[in-house]
Parts: structure tokens; sequence; C-alpha cells
């Protein structure tokens, strides 16, 4: 068997891929924050491919790095591992969001990611997605790229698809634009557009 290891983005859980349909020979895992895994995963399995989205790109960047970790395909879908800055959101926007959120401006963040009827929020309370993001900043540290792929959404306001575009071209991965927001799961329905089956 083969798995998909899927590192989620900010306050999401499974609810947002639940809708996605994971192709046979393969397994879904979903890591939420704080992203707790036992490497012994990667032993387990004929192939793992990990996929981060968003703020879960960052993070599987850092995981990967810190545990020294090499795969055949590891994927970023519209994010980055310098996730503040030139290279991802800028500074100025980021803290303007986490000291301005609210659970209405949560909701217009939603709306910023181009969601749609596919869009399954988080059975989260507030305050630990604010508590994630607040986190994040806490602890931010710019990683070293891993991806070999990077799928970027053409039309994401959150991550700006120019800045990831020039990272990743710069940085030697392989780009594929998609028609779509922050929010590709309208789009991608099945797990083969990303994993290349």
């Amino acid at each position: 068997m083969k798995l998909i290891l899927f590192f989620n983005g900010w306050g999401m859980d499974e609810n947002i891929i639940s809708h996605i349909e994971v192709p046979a020979e393969y397994i879904l895992k979903v890591l939420n924050f704080p992203y707790d895994l036992d490497d012994n995963i990667f032993q387990q399995y004929d192939e793992v491919i990990p996929i981060g989205w968003s703020f879960g790109s960052y993070y599987l960047a850092k995981y990967l790095t810190e545990k020294n970790i090499k795969c055949k395909k590891i994927i970023s879908l519209n994010g980055s591992p310098e996730m503040i800055g030139k290279n991802g959101i800028s500074q100025g926007v980021f803290d303007l969001t986490l000291n301005t959120l609210t659970p209405d401006t949560l909701q217009k963040f939603y709306g910023n990611m181009g969601i749609d009827s596919t869009f399954s929020p988080a059975e989260k309370v507030f305050q630990d997605i604010k508590d994630e993001l607040q986190y994040f900043k806490d602890n931010y540290v710019p990683q070293k790229n891993v991806f070999t792929h990077a799928f970027i959404g053409e039309k994401d306001k959150i991550i700006p698809a120019s800045r990831q575009k020039k990272y990743f071209e710069a940085n030697g991965t392989i780009i594929t634009e998609i028609p779509c927001g922050h929010y590709p799961f309208s789009i991608i329905k099945n797990w083969d557009i990303l994993i290349g089956e």
C-alpha cells in the first residue's frame, strides 16, 4: 500500500477534504495542528507522498527537515516554506489578520480563500483556531525548500500566487498552476490530480 500524508491548513480538520476521492492502493492520513506524527510511518508503506496545503506546507517542510526524511515526491499546495515575508504573506497582513481575528473576520477570511459549496469548516472552537495562528507567529522560522512539486492557485489572495511562483521557480520546483483561489478543493476532486497517478 501507498500513503498520502496530508498536512492540513490553519484551523482546519478532516472536513476540508472529506469529499475528495482516494485512489485505489492508497491510504490517506490527515494531520492537523499540532501535526504530531511518528516518523516510523515512513517505513510502513511502499511509498509515502507528503502533501502540504497552505500553512501545512510550512509545517511539512519543517517536519521533513528536522527528521531528515527524503521522499521521491513532496507536494506543496498553495503554500510555502517561507509563509511570512516576501515569499508568502506580508508581515503586516499576517499581523492584521491575527490582531483583528474574530468569528466574523474569520468568515471573511474564508471568503477571501475562494470557498464554495464544497467547503466544510472545521469542528473547532474559535479560540483554538486563533491560538493556532498565535502559535505560528510566536514560533515562526523560515524553512528550507523540500518540495519537488508545487500546485499554485492562480487566484490565490491569501498567499499571492506571484510570490509562490517566484519562490518555487528560484528553487527548481516543478510548478503547476491551477484555476482556483487559496481554497483548491472545489476543483480537486481526486488526489490523482496532485499525485499524478
